[in-house]
């Protein structure tokens, strides 16, 4: 935000103010698919990733999810992955993320852990 303070001319002490604001095209924005939630008996079968957790509103983290997580996964309305493992997701889960229109980006980077 941009703030201009000025006087005026005949000693009042006005102040104006100038806002900036960004404009967001939200037309090309589309919610995530919604898919009906899984259920085993009469309950719901939702297990999250290991080391599953929120980093902050919308963004989490977790470890390599596998097919006992998807019905977890399909709750939160994920629209793109960072994994920054190096090893490749497995067919079954990419075709989880192909099928649920959520985009995978993979950097790869190993880790430097000292054993």
């Amino acid at each position: 935000m941009k703030i201009v303070h000025t006087s005026a001319a005949n000693g009042d002490d006005t102040i104006y103010k100038t806002i900036e604001v960004a404009v967001i095209d939200r037309r090309d924005l589309t919610p995530p698919p919604v898919f009906p939630f899984p259920v085993v008996g009469d309950e719901l079968n939702l297990i999250p990733p290991l080391n599953f957790a929120m980093v902050d509103n919308g963004i989490f983290r977790s470890g390599f999810p596998d097919s006992a997580n998807f019905s977890f996964l399909q709750t939160l309305g994920l629209r793109s992955i960072i994994c920054l493992c190096p090893e490749p997701y497995t067919e079954a889960t990419t075709e989880f993320l192909k099928d649920g229109g959520i985009r995978l980006y993979q950097f790869g980077i190993e880790s430097y852990k000292v054993v």
